[in-house]
């Protein structure tokens, strides 16, 4: 299937992946990163993994707890030809990442990681990514303005979303502020991202 076939796929099934904006910020920060272990928290179908890998010669870990998702990724990864850089892991995203980070293999393992996972336990996992982030490697992460809910620009229809809204405050608050990240800066598009890098050994 091609790159478009596998968009147009996910699109008409209601399947979130990244949208076009958003995408091409993602394909230029991978390019301009040039990094070698790739992290991403969201596989959905794979459709954001195969462009990392378009674009880089980087390997991949993406991590995406629906297991028929995971098999389509996998699929949609062969008929790419990535299929050996590419590792699915189906599991739940925050457990996960604290599993490897205790087998003590994925310490500041990841030059460029992409977060696009559930919104709502992004707070929960930036401990843990930025662990795993290493010195000079680029954080990007999507989503994070929530169909412009968290700006105040739409109305959210559920106490539930007002929840998320609130969390994703949070995490965009202290992800701009944080000690270990530099250059951190909120983009204002689609359903907004963010970016940053974290701070080498010796800069202080």
């Amino acid at each position: 299937m091609e790159l478009v076939d596998i968009k147009n796929n996910a699109n008409h099934r209601g399947v979130p992946i990244i949208r076009e904006t958003s995408h091409d910020i993602l394909v230029k920060e991978i390019k301009k990163a040039n990094p070698q272990n790739v992290l991403e928290i969201g596989t959905a179908v794979g459709y954001s993994g195969i462009e990392i890998l378009k674009n880089s010669n980087a390997t991949l870990v993406t991590i995406e707890h629906n297991s028929e998702l995971v098999s389509e990724a996998n699929k949609n990864f062969k008929e790419a030809g990535f299929e050996k850089r590419a590792k699915v892991v189906c599991a739940d995203c925050v457990s996960e990442l604290a599993f490897m980070l205790a087998s003590d293999n994925y310490n500041e393992k990841f030059d460029f990681i992409f977060l696009d996972g559930p919104k709502a336990q992004y707070q929960n996992m930036i401990d843990s990514l930025i662990m795993m982030l290493a010195p000079g490697g680029t954080i990007l992460v999507d989503n994070v303005l929530f169909r412009g809910y968290v700006t105040g620009e739409v109305t959210p229809p559920t106490k539930r979303f007002k929840t998320i809204i609130a969390r994703l405050k949070v995490f965009i608050d202290d992800f701009l502020n944080r000690p270990e990240l530099e250059n951190a800066k909120l983009i204002s598009v689609e359903d907004g991202m963010l970016v940053a890098t974290k701070k080498r050994k010796n800069n202080n």
